[in-house]
């Protein structure tokens, strides 16, 4: 079983080599809108440039895409594989279809093949007469063979297309026709079938196998139609010929095909344990028992049964549970982050347009809070949308779901979703219970839809009502226990910052006191560092030209005693300004580190922290990348292209990577600066043992003075 499960998990992985030609795509459409992480990184055009001269390792090492995982709180990947952008016409829709299509597919897949096998097994009429089964025609029996394999084939061929076994238009080609076949053959078999159950007096009634081939057919049909648009999509360019998926949602498929596969063997089990129970009763036990429901309708009466039901049970309900978080994880960190980066960049572009039609030009602080503002009037839109979506699909699956109980067990409507909303939230007292076959098998497609909805919207409103709960405890803590001038200019402060009611300075007092006493210390940074270098070896190659390396400089000077004591002056000279620089750089460093230290504390313990202008400033100038943004300009840097707020930041993992990254390109040039620093020496010393005594004493003396001043 371990083995099986293993070999299942890595058909999931996608291959690493076509991943990293999609991500390359990916970031040169994307450049534009990814401006604030591409620049003064390793990606896109700077990336070149950096690394023109490494070595084929150092690049691949230097092209990690780290930056771009873990700095957005989207799945990077699902959006770079797309061809349509944030802020465009219907990339929504877009980015719906290319990622949530296929995965429902993948999820209905399994559920259609497990009530599939059930109505296979299981005979499609019941004698009126005798109340016993029937068994059905050759030729019905074959198209239900027919339609199982095929639906299985496409099931198979869907999953290899999930891990990139297969290439997509094959594999999808594949499911399509298999899943479009399979729906025929079965309504083919169905309306066979159903000539014995028409007529003024029928001498047939249909057993749930019947109505679960039913269920099956339209299932199959609706996967079909899903990833024929998926692959509409594709055609017209909107995606590559891959599914747009990330871990979680490949994860989903696997806990399905589990979920699918236990139940099936569950009711297999049970159907045999359970006397007088058909299998199309024992898989609606099963997933009765899954869902923690608990009817009582069915109870098992032996041990054995008994046993059985407590081992399929846990291993059911463990399952389901993985569904379920897996499920609402990948809405919360998938479709909702998108949604929001969307939603965020039309919102900025409109902004921009009216603030130049009013020819209002913002300061870096009235641009800061504008952006504040905008992103949680995004947000709180976003939640209200994604809160009312899930009450009205929650409200569709009870009122409906209580309208077709109310008509295939011939209870009132309000028995009916008395008997559904105990259902939803798992209580199920057992005083009303389908009895009829199709109630039955009904009630096993929309209870597997059904509850995990429940719990993902109590979820959802818990979410919400948490924090109206931390809102109100805090408003009242503030009234109640601060003074009146307290509580104006918290007033004050929160009128003026709106969402910025949970900014705290996030360095510690030392290191602020520190930056205030050294506000005006010139901080160098890589640029200098790089113009320094530049500048001593143009002036060295100008004092002793022909010369195109260290190493031919060097050689040169040795053979030209007559200018051997004016070079090896500068050279040291050189060494001088070089070692006073390191010095600089060292100090420069404990900085950055300094500055990480409170921003690492933040990313593992608040990663939803937002920062205040202030601290974007401070941060953003000890990296160079201060708001130069036109001074003048109606955006004033932050509802532009270069503002960080544009995209769906983690704020803390941000800055830590972008100070990680500024620490990494200071060291690469410190290294570069030593393995020089080396080879000067190295020509000294070769330098000296060709001179007169007089002239090594003086070399010596200088090498001497210049260790003692380093």
């Amino acid at each position: 079983m371990k083995d099986a499960v293993k070999k299942a998990k890595d058909m999931i992985v996608p291959d690493p080599k076509l991943q990293n030609d999609l991500h390359d795509k990916g970031l040169q459409h994307y450049e534009d809108k990814l401006t604030p992480l591409l620049n003064n990184s390793y990606h896109g055009v700077n990336y070149k440039a950096t690394t023109d001269s490494t070595s084929t390792d150092d690049k691949r090492l230097l092209k990690s895409p780290v930056a771009l995982q873990h700095a957005l709180s989207i799945p990077v990947e699902t959006i770079l594989n797309l061809n349509v952008r944030p802020g465009e016409p219907y990339f929504v829709l877009w980015f719906l279809i290319s990622s949530y299509f296929p995965l429902i597919a993948a999820c209905l897949g399994p559920l259609a093949n497990m009530i599939s096998i059930v109505g296979l097994i299981e005979h499609w009429k019941v004698s009126k007469a005798t109340g016993h089964m029937v068994p059905d025609r050759p030729e019905v029996v074959v198209l239900n063979a027919m339609s199982l394999a095929l639906g299985i084939i496409g099931n198979i061929s869907l999953l290899m297309n999930f891990s990139r076994s297969v290439k997509y238009l094959i594999s999808q080609t594949i499911s399509i026709l298999a899943w479009c076949f399979a729906s025929a053959f079965l309504a083919a078999a169905l309306l066979i079938t159903h000539h014995n159950f028409i007529g003024v007096d029928p001498k047939y009634l249909p057993s749930e196998g019947f109505y679960f081939a039913a269920f099956t057919a339209a299932f199959y049909l609706t996967c079909t139609i899903i990833l024929s648009v998926n692959f509409m999509g594709y055609r017209l360019h909107k995606y590559p010929p891959t599914f747009n998926l990330d871990q979680k949602q490949r994860t989903l498929m696997f806990y399905t095909i589990w979920f699918a596969t236990w139940s099936i063997i569950g009711a297999l089990v049970m159907g045999n344990l359970i006397d007088s129970l058909t299998y199309g009763s024992a898989l609606y036990y099963c997933i009765v028992s899954f869902l923690t429901v608990g009817l009582g309708d069915i109870l098992p009466q032996t041990a054995g049964a008994k046993v059985a039901v407590l081992v399929f049970s846990l291993i059911g309900v463990l399952v389901m549970g993985l569904i379920v978080a897996t499920l609402r994880a990948v809405i919360l960190s998938s479709a909702a982050p998108v949604i929001f980066w969307h939603n965020v960049e039309i919102a900025r572009v409109k902004l921009i347009k009216e603030l130049e039609a009013k020819d209002i030009h913002l300061s870096g602080d009235e641009a800061f809070h504008k952006m504040r503002v905008l992103r949680h009037k995004v947000r709180s839109r976003h939640n209200r949308i994604s809160l009312g979506i899930t009450v009205a699909v929650f409200l569709i699956f009870w009122l409906v779901g209580a309208a077709i109980f109310q008509q295939v067990e011939g209870w009132s409507y309000f028995n009916s979703m008395y008997f559904c909303f105990l259902c939803l939230i798992t209580i199920g007292y057992g005083d009303y219970a389908p009895k009829k076959s199709l109630g039955r098998v009904f009630f096993v497609s929309w209870a597997v839809g059904a509850v995990p909805l429940m719990t993902i919207l109590v979820s959802n409103v818990g979410d919400t009502l948490y924090v109206m709960c931390n809102d109100i405890t805090a408003w009242f803590s503030t009234w109640m226990f601060s003074t009146q001038r307290e509580y104006d200019e918290i007033k004050q402060f929160k009128k003026k910052l709106k969402e910025d009611q949970d900014d705290q300075i996030t360095v510690s007092s030392a290191a602020v006191r520190r930056e205030e006493m050294e506000e005006d210390q010139e901080i160098e940074s890589l640029d200098e560092l790089q113009r320094t270098l530049d500048e001593e070896d143009r002036e060295m190659r100008e004092d002793d030209e022909p010369l195109t390396s260290p190493s031919s400089k060097f050689s040169d000077v040795v053979s030209n005693t007559s200018k051997k004591p004016v070079v090896q002056a500068k050279q040291l000279e050189a060494l001088r300004k070089r070692v006073a620089l390191k010095k600089k750089t060292h100090l420069t460093l404990l900085e950055y580190l300094e500055r990480l230290k409170p921003l690492i504390n933040d990313s593992i313990e608040e990663p939803k922290r937002k920062y205040s202008h202030r601290q974007w400033s401070e941060l953003l100038q000890s990296l160079g990348a201060d708001e130069k943004y036109a001074a003048d300009g109606y955006d004033g840097f932050w509802l532009g292209d270069n503002s960080p707020l544009r995209l769906p930041l983690v704020e803390p993992n941000y800055l830590v990577l972008k100070i990680y990254f500024h620490i990494e390109m200071v060291l690469r040039d410190m290294v570069e600066l030593e393995i020089r620093d080396q080879e000067l020496l190295d020509s000294l010393e070769a330098a000296s043992e060709n001179t007169s005594v007089s002239d090594l004493g003086m070399t010596t003396g200088r090498t001497i003075r210049f260790h003692g001043d380093e």
